[in-house]
């Protein structure tokens, strides 16, 4: 069995390549894999390289397959897990393992296992600690998405108020609270703003801000109809030239503060001002991750003790978090193809992950076993005049209001020619 996969060698060095695959021993399952979506924690781990904390540091020697929001079929089950999974089975992984307190991770830490890659190995770990998850959605992009949604769904769960009667906290989100989104228009925000309306605990208002008006004017006429059904007051602020942000949101907000507050980015104006917008006993969290340890922003304490505010920071979903991601697709109540922007094959994910922070939009959709270049979904109008291929795809898109859909990914794999394929890909020989 080989593999065609994008591997991890050292800082800025991803490689693809075809190799051979070992045979599985019987506590191991082979994956197909199908899609994966393009995350900035990879990005992250390619300019890291052996100093990321989840990279082995022997990466150089022993490459690791990048890529964890990742989605497939079972191709063959080792012998113990006969009983739970079958071969054919439609599945996706929670790669945050903490198996027995390691930070190993599927995209960051295993030679054989990783979602850039046509197949892959998974071991024993991710069987151990249950996070190989059956999929029941309608297309393979959804199941991938379920990861990342994951995420944003324990970082809801773990915000907080506490109680000054009896001490106890009350997790979640404020159901009938005020929640701001804090550079909330990328693909993270989107999945934050889509889980804020469908969850238990829904706002009575969700206030979202981004500095890119295109941005903001997707995110509210694809979530500004799903406010509108459900009862919910949401605002999607371009900020970009905004010389009072504070004052703004206090508008929207009739003056008031938010008891729930995400920080989507990553830069210390951003924290300062959701600690100005808190609310008495209200919640922060910084959902963006730096690349720099010595990363800081100013933080009122006066306000902290006598305003009992809460700063919390979540670095991704478990296992329950992505069942819920599931379970909220199956039932129709997210939205999982208002991430996607663009999408490719295996062959674009090298460039396009080193790009990430650069490339415009949302999610970046990689099927695995496609040839394909990168492509914007905004763009397919200018590309079907010249290309039937694309000219087909268009009426797809077109047809679902410019989202991805089920649909026009069924198309595109019947249509593609295959990376494996490819006489320009290496050939390893380990």
């Amino acid at each position: 069995m080989q593999t065609t996969a994008v591997r991890l060698y050292g800082k800025n060095d991803l490689r693809l390549e075809t190799f051979p695959l070992p045979e599985i021993r019987e506590d191991e399952i082979l994956m197909e894999v199908t899609a994966d979506s393009l995350c900035m924690s990879s990005w992250k781990a390619a300019q890291a390289g052996a100093d990321h904390k989840r990279v082995p540091d022997d990466v150089a020697r022993n490459p690791i397959i990048v890529g964890h929001e990742m989605s497939g079929r079972l191709a063959k089950v080792g012998a113990k897990w006969a009983s739970k999974y079958r071969e054919g089975q439609v599945v996706t992984i929670q790669p945050a393992l903490n198996y027995e307190g390691s930070m190993d991770s599927p995209g960051y830490s295993y030679k054989y296992c990783g979602g850039d890659a046509t197949y892959a190995i998974l071991p024993p770990e991710v069987m151990l600690v249950d996070a190989l998850l059956p999929v029941a959605v309608d297309g393979m992009y959804q199941a991938a998405l379920s990861e990342p949604y994951s995420c944003v769904i324990g970082a809801s769960h773990s915000m907080y108020r506490t109680s000054r009667t009896d001490h106890s906290h009350e997790m979640g989100l404020k159901a009938g609270g005020r929640m701001a989104i804090l550079g909330g228009c990328g693909p993270m925000g989107l999945a934050m703003i889509d889980f804020a309306m469908a969850g238990e605990k829904r706002p009575a208002q969700v206030v979202v801000t981004d500095r890119d008006a295109a941005k903001a004017a997707r995110a509210r006429s694809i979530f500004g109809p799903v406010a509108r059904d459900r009862g919910i007051d949401l605002r999607v602020l371009d900020t970009a030239g905004c010389a009072d942000e504070f004052g703004l949101l206090r508008d929207v907000s009739a003056g008031e503060l938010f008891d729930d507050v995400m920080a989507m980015v990553a830069h210390p104006a951003v924290l300062e001002l959701g600690d100005r917008i808190l609310a008495f006993n209200g919640c922060m969290n910084f959902f963006a991750g730096p690349l720099k340890q010595d990363f800081y922003a100013k933080l009122n304490y006066y306000d902290v003790h006598y305003l009992e505010k809460h700063v919390i920071g979540t670095t991704g979903g478990n296992t329950e978090d992505q069942r819920e991601a599931l379970s909220l697709m199956e039932k129709g109540l997210i939205h999982p193809a208002a991430l996607v922007t663009h999408v490719g094959g295996l062959d674009a994910s090298v460039g396009a992950t080193l790009s990430l922070p650069e490339l415009p939009g949302g999610k970046k959709l990689i099927y695995t076993h496609l040839k394909c270049p990168l492509f914007a979904l905004e763009d397919l109008p200018r590309l079907a005049k010249d290309s039937p291929f694309y000219a087909e795809l268009d009426k797809i898109v077109t047809a679902g209001n410019g989202l991805w859909s089920a649909e026009a990914e069924t198309w595109l794999l019947g249509h593609c020619p295959k990376v494996a394929e490819d006489p320009d890909v290496p050939r390893m020989a380990k």
